[in-house]
C-alpha cells in the first residue's frame, strides 16, 4: 500500500474516535527512512485526558481498523496536558514525536 493512502486511512481511523485531534506521524516514515517492513508511528493529541485503560481500548479499536488494511502502526494517545509535561523530557518519545513529527 502506498504511504499516502496508509496515512489517509490512519487519519480517518483516528478522527473516527477523536474528531478534533492533532495527528503527528513520526519515526522512520516521517523521516523518509523506512523499509517495506517499517510500521507507522503516530501520536494522537487530544484535548481531554483518558485513563490508561481508555487509551488501550482506543488504540485497540484504531489498530483493528488499520489491521484490516494491513497497516502496521505504533499509536500514542496523549492529552494536551500530558504533552506539556512530557515535551521537554530528554529521550521521551513524546519529545521525539514533537521534534520530528509531521502533522497529518
Amino acid at each position: 500500500m502506498k504511504t499516502k493512502t496508509a496515512i489517509q486511512i490512519i487519519e480517518q481511523a483516528s478522527r473516527l474516535f477523536f474528531p478534533d485531534c492533532v495527528i503527528l506521524l513520526f519515526g522512520s516514515r516521517a523521516k523518509n527512512e523506512y523499509t517495506p517492513d517499517s510500521d507507522y508511528d503516530f501520536l494522537i493529541i487530544i484535548q481531554h485526558e483518558l485513563s490508561i485503560e481508555q487509551k488501550r481500548e482506543y488504540k485497540a479499536k484504531i489498530r483493528k481498523i488499520l489491521a484490516r488494511q494491513k497497516i502496521p502502526a505504533d499509536i500514542l494517545i496523549q492529552s494536551d496536558k500530558e504533552i506539556e509535561i512530557k515535551k521537554n523530557i530528554t529521550g521521551h518519545i513524546v519529545k521525539q514525536a514533537l521534534q520530528e513529527g509531521i502533522e497529518i
